[in-house]
């Protein structure tokens, strides 16, 4: 097993790539979403279809500027931080370190949401108090209620630089254990199979095994929900509830993984494999 370092990542192609990947998530999952809701309202398909664009539209403006950001903060923190390190066997990843990944992780995480939270702070009150007055003048006073109760929690500092230590606590802590459960799947070889090859400096991902990447991820996924599902039954919720809660994340996640792994290797001959300077 060689071990290599992340020591960056090539910001146009993995926003591209990963921007792609979910364009083609988000509109199948819109159509699904408009055609379950054609099929229990009746005359809603004029309406839905026109849905399917704006979510697809949205969620792509979202992938650029998150997934830019990603690539362009880790290529920053990596330098002061550490640079993630990932144990690869051919094409079979066995290992990858868990401080570094968990501490830019966190990071990231930390820094994307105050620039959010900076960028909206000014746009969302106004936005409220507009639909507000709309509102009103429509007499829906009850709706207008439900905004103005949540223009207050948006507007309450404390609660959201609770959120934001919460979230990368949350981040790091899920991070740090994740890796540390893949490199137990790693070791008993049920970790991610990915093809490989150099171009010049750069190491470019030419496919993902999309079902080894569903199983890993997938298995990662329903032991961190147990954790969360332990902790609702211990603070109160229902057994069934937890459980029912843990199966359904599993199975999304299962589901996602796969279709991920299937999106990349379509997608990559045609706009651009994501390529990485691995040493």
């Amino acid at each position: 097993m060689s071990v290599k370092e992340l020591k960056s990542v090539d910001i146009s192609s993995y926003t591209i790539i990963s921007t792609g990947i979910i364009a083609l998530i988000s509109l199948l999952i819109s159509l699904i979403i408009a055609g379950i809701v054609s099929l229990i309202v009746p005359d809603s398909f004029g309406v839905m279809i026109y849905i399917v664009p704006t979510i697809v539209f949205s969620s792509i403006i979202w992938s650029i500027f998150l997934h830019f950001s990603e690539a362009y903060l880790y290529n920053v923190l990596s330098k002061k931080i550490g640079h993630i390190k990932f144990g690869i066997e051919g094409d079979y990843i066995e290992k990858i370190s868990t401080k570094e990944t968990a501490l830019i992780a966190g990071t990231i995480t930390l820094i994307i949401l105050i620039v959010i939270y900076l960028a909206f702070s000014l746009l969302i009150p106004l936005l409220l108090s507009s639909l507000i007055t709309v509102l009103m003048y429509a007499s829906q006073t009850a709706v207008a209620s439900v905004i103005y109760q949540a223009m207050i929690i948006t507007s309450d500092y404390t609660s959201i630089i609770f959120g934001i230590i919460a979230s990368v606590i949350f981040t790091s802590v899920f991070t740090l254990l994740g890796t540390y459960i893949y490199n137990l799947l790693g070791s008993s070889e049920r970790g991610i199979v990915v093809k490989l090859e150099k171009e010049g400096n750069l190491t470019q991902l030419e496919s993902i095994n999309p079902l080894n990447f569903g199983i890993a991820i997938g298995a990662i996924c329903l032991i961190l929900s147990f954790i969360i599902g332990l902790i609702m039954i211990i603070s109160g919720t229902a057994v069934f509830t937890a459980l029912s809660s843990i199966l359904g994340t599993f199975v999304a996640t299962f589901i996602e993984a796969i279709l991920i792994a299937i999106c990349y290797n379509f997608l990559a001959p045609r706009i651009g494999k994501l390529k990485v300077e691995l040493e």
